[in-house]
């Protein structure tokens, strides 16, 4: 039935069968898994629906009106991170995503790596508004939020060294392989124990893929997002 209603544009069935599957198969944890049906619920009632920015025909983002955007926005309500750090914001719809969980988880901060925006794909633009890294972040959510403008292979390794541990990692940016394999790696040694990596664009290359394989990680990947968990 969720096949059915999905060819008829009605995604949000199969949205949560992938969600609830995906939970359920990684920990392996009737409580968690009761955790994400919770949080499901809350987004399905429409009232923990950040209200749409702009031009609500434009999808660009992990917004949660898409199986990733759900899944992250999920993944924060339902661990309640103190520290999660994300590399590429862009216009900042997935920043948005995880600081409107965490706002309503009354707790955490999120740390966001970005150059300053230059991004002319027209999915990611609209007229009349300004490109500044992150204007999609309205104020009263940005006190739960530090971004840092710059390169990543520099600002990474030393907000991970300044911050130590972290619970939740997502990556977003330059989705090359090194790129991707090198954002991983520094990240995987700060992870808490069942910490949580998240990158988006895994179709892009094999790198996700092989990490997780090298590492021994446990993960699922969406159609274009991953996940991956650290068991110790």
């Amino acid at each position: 039935m969720a096949g059915v209603l999905f060819l008829l544009g009605k995604k949000d069935p199969a949205h949560r069968i992938q969600i609830l599957d995906t939970a359920s198969g990684l920990w392996n944890d009737t409580n968690i898994t009761s955790r994400f049906r919770s949080a499901l619920d809350e987004l399905d009632s429409m009232k923990a629906k950040p209200t749409e920015i702009v031009d609500e025909k434009n999808s660009g983002g992990n917004r949660p009106n898409s199986t990733f955007g759900k899944w992250i926005w999920c993944c924060v309500r339902v661990f309640q991170p103190e520290v999660m750090v994300e590399t590429g914001v862009s216009h900042g719809h997935s920043s948005r995503n995880i600081l409107d969980a965490m706002h309503r988880n009354g707790k955490g901060r999120l740390y966001s790596i970005d150059l300053p925006n230059k991004d002319t794909n027209p999915a990611y633009n609209f007229k009349g508004h300004s490109t500044e890294t992150g204007w999609a972040v309205p104020i009263e959510l940005r006190t739960r939020w530090e971004l840092i403008l710059g390169d990543a292979r520099i600002e990474l390794p030393a907000l991970l060294k300044r911050l130590e541990t972290i619970d939740i990692f997502f990556h977003d940016s330059d989705h090359s392989y090194d790129h991707m394999l090198f954002e991983f790696e520094c990240a995987l040694p700060h992870l808490k124990s069942h910490g949580i990596l998240l990158s988006d664009d895994v179709d892009k290359n094999e790198a996700f893929a092989h990490f997780t394989q090298n590492h021994g990680l446990s993960m699922h990947r969406f159609n274009k997002g991953g996940v991956a968990i650290v068991r110790s």
